[in-house]
């Protein structure tokens, strides 16, 4: 299933091969398949059991463009869907529902978002998921991000002949850039913005009458968020008015910051402790992204640990890491994975008060009880 998965990378929405692979797996195996949830067509929730509590174990599966599985979303989709047949095979002795959830598009596209605004997660005991790394992890927290795209339009000049007459759209684009770079050292820590040209011209000896531009806005914290996309458009405005361009900003689908449920992952961690897996705590400034399981963590009891399936130093969205995804080694850890996630959830489903210490940990985190 990994491998059917990594040989035929789709991206953002366009899953459809995994999520039938995934979905009919799934109904081989005794789950009802609801698809095409939240109105997404590559979405589906599958479920299994009735009453409570409720599991939910999350499955990814988009790729990369031009890189295909750089990010091992194969992975997390098989570890989701064998968590899932492993609790299905025990629910004689278990009581509950568990339902395995494909989520497309977190690759920029913000599936969860949309899955949880439709209130596909409430009512959820825990939700988990497992996401491959170069170490492993238990717990590691991820900015809250917002995605933009820029767009300035100008008008067209010779270069060198009349430049005067023209508007430099590129100019533009960059006093953005510069302005960025301007602003941080005003940042708080564990800020980012970040962002590349996409079009800055068509000709050297012609001024650029359009450019474009993809740019993240990045924190750990909602509200600093909400300052700094404040901040953002006022830098965009201004490059504007400083330079005669009209700028278009088209703000994308902002993801929440993760939030690991403390009594969570401590019961991960023992799961993997029995099934003799090490594993690290991330060191201090170690690279933090951005996912739209954020979304999710902030409704429910959530995990998201690591498992390491290559040598520390290969980076995720690499070639590298794209081979490891499909590697021997990550292979040899399908089972593991997958075990680890289904013992955690069956011991959501056994314990009333593990229950009880997830929305305990959940209100002292987030100040809130859990949708």
């Amino acid at each position: 299933m990994s491998h059917t998965i990594h040989e035929n990378p789709e991206t953002l929405f366009q899953e459809h091969k995994a999520s039938a692979l995934l979905t009919d797996e799934l109904e081989e195996h005794g789950f009802d398949v609801q698809r095409g949830v939240a109105g997404l067509d590559t979405a589906f929730v599958a479920t299994y059991g009735s009453g409570e509590p409720v599991i939910g174990i999350l499955a990814e599966y988009d790729a990369l463009p031009k890189i295909g599985h750089a990010c091992g979303h194969n992975l997390i989709g098989t570890w989701g869907v064998g968590a899932g047949i492993i609790l299905r095979r025990a629910m004689p002795d278990l009581k509950g529902t568990i339902k395995v959830i494909g989520t497309p598009a977190e690759e920029g596209g913000g599936g969860k978002v949309t899955m949880a605004e439709a209130g596909v997660f409430n009512g959820l005991d825990a939700a988990m998921m497992m996401h491959p790394r170069d170490h492993t992890y238990l717990d590691r927290g991820s900015l809250a991000v917002t995605p933009y795209e820029i767009e300035f339009f100008g008008k067209p000049a010779h270069a060198s002949s009349s430049p005067e007459s023209g508007v430099n759209a590129l100019d533009a684009m960059l006093q953005v850039f510069f302005s960025i770079n301007a602003l941080r050292q005003a940042f708080k820590p564990n800020t980012r913005i970040h962002g590349v040209i996409t079009h800055g011209g068509e000709a050297a000896n012609v001024i650029p009458d359009y450019t474009a531009a993809s740019i993240l806005v990045r924190a750990d914290d909602q509200a600093y968020l909400e300052e700094l996309n404040a901040k953002f458009r006022k830098i965009v405005e201004a490059a504007a008015l400083a330079t005669g361009a009209e700028a278009k900003i088209t703000e994308g689908l902002s993801y929440k910051q993760r939030v690991c449920n403390t009594a969570l992952v401590e019961t991960f961690g023992k799961n993997l402790d029995a099934l003799g897996v090490e594993h690290e705590v991330p060191p201090a400034g170690a690279g933090v992204g951005s996912s739209d399981i954020g979304d999710v963590s902030q409704l429910v009891p959530t995990i998201h640990p690591y498992m390491q399936i290559c040598e520390p130093g290969i980076g995720g969205h690499t070639r590298e890491f794209a081979v490891a995804a499909a590697s021997e080694r990550a292979d040899e850890l399908t089972a593991t994975g997958a075990t680890a996630l289904a013992w955690t959830a069956a011991d959501v489903l056994l314990r009333p008060e593990l229950r009880d210490q997830l929305k305990a940990s959940f209100r002292e985190q987030l100040g809130r009880d859990p949708a």
